[in-house]
Formats: C-alpha cells, structure tokens, sequence
C-alpha cells in the first residue's frame, strides 16, 4: 500500500508540511518494504486549483492515504472520489508520522479542516492550522473513531486485529492519550473500514458460557462472519494491486446553482464544456484536471467518479 506525506523537505526526517495542495514536496511511501520515492510539488505556485491538482497527482501515483496537515475541501473531495483516505492536523517529523499510521494511531478525516485557498502565498507550514470549517466531534478518550487505527495516543490496549490497523481491543487500555481526529465513535464490536465506507460489523468475542456446545456453535458462526469479510478485504487488496482501485473523475454541474458565467468554458485545456443556458460538461472530453472546479464563482461545479 503507497502512502504520500507532505513535506517541507525531500527525506524522511523532513518536517511534515501542514498544507496538502500547496506542500513544498510529496513523499511517498510502499509501506510493505518501506522505500519512497521524493516527488516534488509541480502545483505550489498556483493561483487557485492546487489542491485538486495535488489531488489528482496522488491518484496518479497509485496512493491509497494521504497523510497531512490540513486538507480543505475541494481536495478532500477529489481524493474522496478516487477513493483515496485523508488523515489531517498530523505533525513531527515524516518519519514519526509514517510510525503512528503502522501503529494505528491515527484516523481518517471524514471532511475537510480548513476552507479553501488554505496556505495560499505562505511559508511552509509545519503545525496544523485553527479549524475554520465545521467539524464533527472527535473521540473523547476511551472511544475508537471510524477509519483508520484508533486515535493518537499511547494506549496500550489487549486486543485482536484483521491486518494492520483493523482490530478493537477487548481489554483495557492503560497508556495516556485520547483518541484524536474526527472519526464518528464506533458501536461495540465494529471496525473500521480502511476503505471509508463505515464499519464492519464483527461482533465481540463471545463470552465463555455454561454451555460448552452453545459456545462452541457461537464461535464458529462468529469464525465464518469473519471469514466473509476478510474475503472482502483480499478482494479489494486484488482489485487495487490490479490498478482497477483508482477511480477516473469527471466534472459535474449543478444545474441549479450554475450563473452561467463562462469562466469553466474559458479555462477548460480539452474543451470539454460549453455553456449556454447552463454549463454543459461532455463525459467523453473531460480529464477530470478540476481546473473548472477551481474557477467557479458559484461552486456549481464539483468532481465525480466516471
């Protein structure tokens, strides 16, 4: 699985760079044998549109999590739709930061953190930004929040796991720390999908009963619900090492919200749309580069999958 941090410089003892589109460097990282490869940011001087076009670099290089400091919200959508999980208000160094997602301690951000334009003419950042957006509540200790791991800290807790990261400990836990990131808390027995589509729901291990045959019976309907979605799991994994996981974009319009202004016509580099009554995008022309996205005064317009 490829990872792509941001970075204020090209080694993995590099400050994380707190902005995503306008980052001074990606690195990004095959976490099954831990080599990376620097990819310096060819969108940081961009006027407008730099997180989508981040967006669609990370899609193009096969990543699969994007590990940052801030992510504002038309990158996070386009990195949504191709299917790829955000982490933000991560910080440290590159290398701590790629060693708390092995440990599972951090969580994928279900929206965006900062407004658009975020980081627009500054100085790298090293430090995650105030919030200006609405968020949904974080964790409060003790909780584990849907998507990736189980919040920051430094719990200890006796648990079982379904691969890295996938797991939901069924004893205390005793280390300092609450769980960070704005993941909704998880129900009992549930864990969570490295794939952002909710929970799996695996129920907890059954508790040992008078009955040995009954225990027997409840444990092997538990073994073959497990079986089920672990199948599912190897599944996506083929899927994605088959390079179908990545998913093609294209512009959508929202008829509703659309002035007709001209601006997405203009700067279309396909031609892909024409405006008369409303923005009309042509499936077959688009790229889905969200230059048009980055244009439009209304917000009328908005990346999809194909």
């Amino acid at each position: 699985m490829k990872v792509a941090l941001t970075a204020t410089g090209p080694s993995l003892d590099a400050t994380l760079d707190a902005r995503f589109g306008r980052c001074s460097y990606f690195i990004l990282i095959e976490m099954e044998d831990m080599n990376f490869e620097v990819v310096e940011n060819p969108n940081l001087s961009l006027g407008g549109g730099a997180g989508i076009q981040s967006a669609q670099l990370m899609a193009e290089k096969g990543v699969r999590f994007v590990l940052t400091g801030n992510c504002g919200p038309n990158a996070h959508q386009t990195l949504s739709a191709a299917g790829i999980g955000v982490t933000t208000e991560c910080s440290g160094t590159v290398a701590e930061v790629v060693e708390r997602f092995k440990a599972a301690q951090l969580n994928v951000a279900s929206q965006p953190n900062v407004a658009s334009h975020f980081g627009m003419g500054d100085a790298p950042s090293t430090g995650a930004a105030q919030p200006v957006l609405s968020q949904e509540p974080s964790t409060t200790a003790g909780e584990m929040s849907a998507g990736y791991g189980g919040g920051q800290g430094m719990g200890q807790g006796i648990g079982r796991g379904l691969g890295q990261g996938m797991g939901r400990g069924t004893g205390a836990a005793g280390g300092r720390g609450g769980a960070g990131g704005m993941g909704a808390p998880m129900e009992p027995g549930a864990v969570p999908d490295v794939f952002g589509r909710g929970q799996l729901s695996v129920d907890p291990i059954v508790p040992r009963s008078s009955n040995p045959q009954q225990e027997v019976e409840a444990l092997r309907t538990q073994a073959a619900a497990i079986a089920s979605q672990l199948q599912a799991v190897n599944t996506r994994i083929a899927e994605m090492e088959q390079g179908t996981g990545a998913a093609a974009l294209i512009a959508v319009v929202d008829a509703e919200t659309c002035t007709s202004c001209g601006q997405c016509e203009q700067v279309c580099p396909v031609g892909a749309i024409s405006v008369h009554d409303v923005a009309r995008v042509d499936k077959e022309k688009c790229n889905g580069c969200g230059q048009c996205v980055a244009v439009c005064p209304s917000d009328a317009l908005s990346l999809h999958e194909a």
